[in-house]
């Protein structure tokens, strides 16, 4: 067996390191902040008796995210994104605290099976319709996969983003179907009270 040249075996390593430095340098990677990003979804109630119930504003205390913009454009561009389903709390000021308690519980128990789907994830693949606006502002529709509640689903959303010194910020809104991934709308009283299929997702993120 011909053994390999410690010369040519250095040459390689060094061609091989030289790659990855040059490939990283053509990257601009940013991390979320969550500290300065919102994530919400808005529930809307439905059903004959829906005067009887409120709508519901959730928020999404925790996840993650990593954004890479290649220098030479924003087209191949990639984000991921996190987010910790049990972190999902309600916001809604206008109930008591014992009905909050009551639909937290329902919303992790019954709708999103927290315990079991801890995670859901969002990974682009492409952007497209781009228009870049003379003021820096970029628009565009963000396609990906997200992961929820065991299932995976290509999805389009629109991006607002605007990007400054060491940052970007963007926003954006998507409604989401929530039996396109398997969950089964709350409902009660016979169907007479429970809450929309669509929920709308809207979100205000900063990378850094």
């Amino acid at each position: 067996m011909l053994r390999p040249d410690p010369l040519s075996a250095l040459l390689l390593l060094l061609l091989i390191m030289v790659a990855g430095s040059h490939s990283s340098a053509q990257t601009a990677d940013f991390s979320l902040v969550p500290a300065e990003s919102s994530l919400r979804v808005f529930v809307g109630k439905a059903g004959l008796l829906s005067m009887l119930a409120h709508d519901h504003n959730i928020g999404i205390r925790d996840y993650t995210g990593r954004i890479a913009i290649p220098t030479n454009g924003i087209e191949g561009s990639r984000l991921e994104l996190r987010v910790d389903t049990r972190s999902l709390v309600v916001l809604d000021t206008e109930i008591s605290d014992s009905d909050r308690a009551r639909i937290t519980r329902s919303m992790h128990e019954e709708v999103l099976e927290s315990a079991k789907y801890p995670e859901a994830v969002f990974r682009s693949t492409s952007l497209t319709g781009i228009v870049k606006r003379p003021d820096g502002e970029v628009r565009f529709e963000l396609k990906g996969d997200l992961t929820l509640h065991g299932q995976t689903r290509s999805i389009v959303i629109p991006v607002v983003v605007r990007r400054g010194p060491g940052q970007l910020k963007a926003t954006g809104r998507y409604v989401l179907k929530q039996t396109e991934f398997g969950i089964r709308p709350y409902s009660t009283a016979g169907g007479a009270i429970k809450v929309k299929n669509d929920v709308v997702i809207d979100f205000q993120i900063t990378g850094r």
